[in-house]
């Protein structure tokens, strides 16, 4: 029996998981859009993505996940790695402030769906599913805007401390801030900007 066998059954069964997965998060984020975090469960995803409860709990797990899978591409550009000059640091730091309160506003639920990471709540995506998933933590923006702090203050003062906590507790403050005035992302943006 040749080996092509099994790697296409493989194959096969990573394509079908991938159109699940897509399927869960634009049933997701539809639902979320319409009627807000609350008011939807599980089993309404579920629902509305054509699967059971089960498939969805097996690909993504809690609803933080499928959240997350789901505003993915508004999220995903925030931590795209890049060099960064000591010049340009200033602007990549607010375009990404900036950026992530618009995000947060627009999508409340983003930003739901980000806070309770930083309480340490794990993932509870299996190692093997987490591949095929695209998703951005709270703990991969805070390491990315640390990164950007670090560059930002080396040219000022050596900063104390972990920078990636400091940046959690920017993030949790701007994300916060924007759940409780979801009219003035621009405000929490000039005021985090200003505490740099």
């Amino acid at each position: 029996m040749s080996t092509e066998a099994p790697d296409r059954f493989q194959r096969a069964a990573a394509t079908k998981r991938k159109r699940t997965i897509n399927s869960i998060a634009e049933a997701a984020k539809e639902l979320f859009d319409e009627r807000g975090w609350h008011e939807v469960t599980r089993d309404d995803i579920a629902k509305a993505a054509g699967v059971g409860v089960a498939t969805l709990h097996k690909n993504l797990g809690s609803k933080q996940n499928v959240a997350l899978v789901a505003y993915a591409s508004l999220v995903r550009p925030l931590v795209t790695e890049g060099a960064v000059t000591d010049r340009e640091v200033e602007k990549v730091i607010t375009d990404f402030i900036h950026d992530l309160a618009n995000a947060a506003t627009d999508h409340p639920v983003l930003a739901i769906a980000l806070l309770p990471a930083c309480r340490d709540t794990k993932s509870d995506i299996t190692k093997p599913r987490a591949a095929e998933v695209d998703l951005v933590n709270f703990d991969q923006l805070a390491e990315h805007f640390g990164r950007l702090l670090e560059v930002f203050w080396n040219r000022r003062v050596n900063p104390v401390g972990n920078v990636t906590e400091i940046a959690e507790l920017y993030l949790s403050g701007l994300l916060s801030w924007t759940l409780k005035h979801p009219d003035s992302s621009a405000r929490a943006a000039t005021i985090l900007i200003n505490q740099l």
